[in-house]
């Protein structure tokens, strides 16, 4: 996929709410995307959409030798384009954070368009400041470094009950994160402006004083 193509899938995806990319995913009887377990690393965070760079982490067999093998650095620098969103599965890991201000600058300068990671971040006010997009498990000021070793770098990783595989695409709004499958683009994309047109008649119907349920009737 083109650089062009990748921004056209972003803006495209943008238009709409979780919700009712959600909703499309269930009306297509595809399994959904809703990512459990996180939450907006600041309140007043915009809208991200992206396709998923992944990696998977877990806690270094060995013991602090001075290496750094956690290496999130490197792969920002050499792995990341532009359109990338990292996902980061920390396998329930939440006593260590697993970025924080310094990769999210580097991250954007990259053209990275937010994170979803089930671990945690630090430097949450500095990322807030960046204006970068992070759903996350929580904040803790601890590195990484010591503990941490990246055992994966795009391969499936499972976030919040999740499967995501690289290249999947990924939108996060106030509400919360959903992967909608690289396979299935279109359709849901095609079945998310169904349902937000419905919806927008639906909420001219109730604005003139009819019921839900009547609202739903007359745009059936």
């Amino acid at each position: 996929m083109t650089t062009e193509e990748r921004r056209k899938w972003i803006e495209e995806y943008k238009k709409y709410p979780t919700g009712n990319v959600s909703d499309a995913m269930d009306s297509l009887g595809i399994r959904r995307g809703a990512v459990l377990g996180v939450s907006r690393l600041n309140a007043d965070q915009p809208k991200a959409a992206g396709f998923a760079l992944t990696i998977r982490q877990m806690r270094r067999k060995t013991a602090w030798d001075g290496k750094n093998l956690a290496k999130q650095a490197g792969i920002i620098d050499r792995d990341t384009q532009e359109g990338d969103l990292l996902v980061i599965d920390m396998g329930g890991i939440r006593d260590v954070s697993t970025g924080g201000a310094m990769l999210a600058l580097r991250a954007q300068m990259r053209g990275v368009t937010g994170e979803l990671t089930n671990g945690c971040l630090r430097d949450a006010d500095e990322i807030g400041e960046l204006g970068f997009p992070v759903y996350c498990a929580g904040t803790i000021p601890v590195k990484s470094g010591m503990d941490i070793e990246t055992i994966g770098v795009n391969v499936p990783v499972m976030v919040g009950g999740v499967q995501i595989c690289p290249g999947d695409l990924i939108l996060m709004d106030s509400t919360g994160a959903v992967c909608v499958p690289a396979d299935w683009l279109a359709e849901v994309l095609e079945a998310a402006e169904r349902i937000h047109r419905k919806e927008d008649r639906m909420e001219a119907f109730i604005r003139k004083g009819h019921s839900v349920l009547e609202a739903r009737d007359l745009t059936a």
